[in-house]
């Protein structure tokens, strides 16, 4: 795997949900959308699985599928590191996104999603993250 987890400077919380991607390419000016899996997310980055092969530094656009919000969260990204898992008879990759775009309100509605859904956690990992 490639870069460094123990550098972020946001927890992360396990949360997962549907996350759609377009990986921008200059060869290719309308990508095709296509689906992956939210792992966690941060105010800073999240974690998808994703069925393809993507390229470090490549940029993403994505809409996340956050629960109680009627429309998905746009953002955007950066591939900061990529592995590959086989889990059971399913083979996918596991990749590292960091946020290059996002609107301090939709920071608010993760947060929100994360405190409904697994509000436990957050606290732990908040808690945690100080010391």
């Amino acid at each position: 795997m490639i870069g460094s987890r123990e550098k972020r400077s946001f927890v992360r919380w396990r949360i997962q949900r549907p996350v759609r991607y377009k990986v921008a390419s200059p060869k290719n000016d309308e990508a095709e959308e296509k689906m992956a899996l939210l792992r966690d997310i941060s105010f800073s980055g999240a974690q998808i699985s994703l069925l393809e092969n993507v390229r470090l530094n490549e940029n993403m656009d994505l809409l996340l599928e956050i629960t109680g919000e009627e429309n998905p969260i746009p953002c955007q990204g950066k591939i900061v590191w990529q592995d590959f898992l086989q889990e059971q008879d399913k083979r996918h990759f596991i990749c590292g996104v960091t946020f290059t775009k996002l609107e301090d309100r939709d920071k608010e509605k993760i947060f929100k999603c994360v405190w409904n859904s697994a509000p436990d956690e957050l606290k732990r990992r908040w808690w945690e993250s100080r010391k």
